[in-house]
């Protein structure tokens, strides 16, 4: 490994001085590494580290961080790597007391690169963005329901009436979508899921569909007197208004996010480690 990039949550306290030793941990090692202090705006320029030559990035944060820099490097396919200075840290693959072990197994090339798919989605015919956690369509209005048709490639499926619906990828599914009851999906896996929020019904569960599938769904009206039915949002980072009939359009991203995986950890190490709360077996 020759050149690396350090990417930090600037909203974190003591973000530039945690990203100050992990460059200086590199460049002690003789690796070329560049520091990026993203705050979430449009401001930040991803310039010094969209290089053809940048072999991954480290991420300083939680999974909100590391889905959000994810999602910016996937058109250059840089795979990345999460350091947790946040809460749960399910998504990041070192808690920040191990991070130089995990940071020496990287440099001694002991992991794997994986893929994860990402979703498109477009509102009325106009492409709005990419999710690599979830879309979500939930009620824009105090203690009332909203009302969704759901259509898959073309043919009805079922009305969900209630708080909103979970649009998942496996990436996602532990996240929203755990906590509203929806499966957890290993991350490799191609497919994505539909989970109610809150269904107004007793016989409302999560849909699994196929990577090829293609997700309709429409919003109906529900009270008259509010122009804005519910909010669209994407990795809840980018959000927008839907009113009464909009049309929103899932499939499958043509991007997808790259993910470095330490040899001696997996998925269902970090699934029973964060999720788990009794022995199984």
């Amino acid at each position: 490994m020759k050149k690396v990039c350090v990417i930090a949550n600037a909203v974190k306290e003591t973000a530039a001085e945690r990203a100050e030793r992990v460059r200086s941990f590199f460049c002690g090692r003789g690796i070329d590494c560049v520091v990026l202090l993203d705050d979430f705006s449009e401001k930040t320029s991803y310039e010094p580290v969209l290089q053809d030559d940048m072999e991954c990035a480290v991420v300083l944060g939680g999974d909100g961080t590391l889905i959000h820099v994810a999602r910016k490097l996937a058109e250059k396919k840089i795979p990345v790597f999460g350091i947790n200075t946040g809460n749960l840290g399910f998504l990041t693959h070192a808690d920040s007391g191990k991070a130089r072990t995990a940071l020496d197994s990287l440099i001694a090339g002991e992991y794997c690169i994986e893929e994860r798919m990402m979703l498109e989605a477009s509102v009325d015919g106009t492409v709005f963005g990419t999710a690599l956690n979830d879309v979500v369509l939930t009620r824009n209005g105090f203690s009332r329901i909203i009302s969704v048709g759901i259509s898959v490639n073309g043919k009805p499926v079922c009305n969900y009436r209630g708080d909103g619906v979970i649009v998942a990828t496996p990436t996602g599914s532990t996240g929203y979508n755990l906590s509203a009851g929806g499966p957890v999906v290993a991350p490799k896996t191609e497919l994505f899921l539909i989970t109610p929020i809150c269904p107004h019904s007793l016989s409302a569960r999560s849909i699994l569909l196929s990577a090829e599938d293609e997700l309709h769904i429409v919003i109906r009206e529900e009270k008259k007197t509010q122009d804005e039915e519910a909010i669209l949002t994407l990795d809840g980072q980018r959000a927008k208004d839907l009113s009464a009939e909009d049309k929103i359009v899932i499939r499958k991203s043509g991007k997808k996010a790259y993910f470095i995986q330490l040899n001696e950890n997996s998925f269902f190490d970090a699934l029973h480690r964060k999720l788990g709360n009794q022995e199984i077996l």
